[in-house]
């Protein structure tokens, strides 16, 4: 069996985490949103929104998700 990922898998796992972190950070709109992921895989790739894989994508919106719970925690 091959547990490879492909495009679509990591497409799809993509759109699902945007949507679990807007669902997390209500008060940040879509685009606010999406561009702080940007702007973060442009930190972590040197490639933002418009070049960036989707694997990179998904990378700066676990880092980008890592970084918003440990401040929300540490915040408390």
């Amino acid at each position: 069996m091959n547990n490879a990922t492909t495009p679509t898998d990591t497409k799809s796992e993509l759109y699902m985490r945007l949507s679990e972190l807007a669902e997390l950070i209500p008060e940040m709109r879509a685009g606010q949103l999406i561009a702080a992921v940007g702007e973060l895989c442009a930190d972590l790739h040197g490639r933002g929104l418009w070049d960036a894989t989707d694997a990179e994508l998904l990378e700066a919106v676990w880092q980008f998700r890592r970084n918003y719970q440990s401040t929300t925690t540490s915040a408390r």
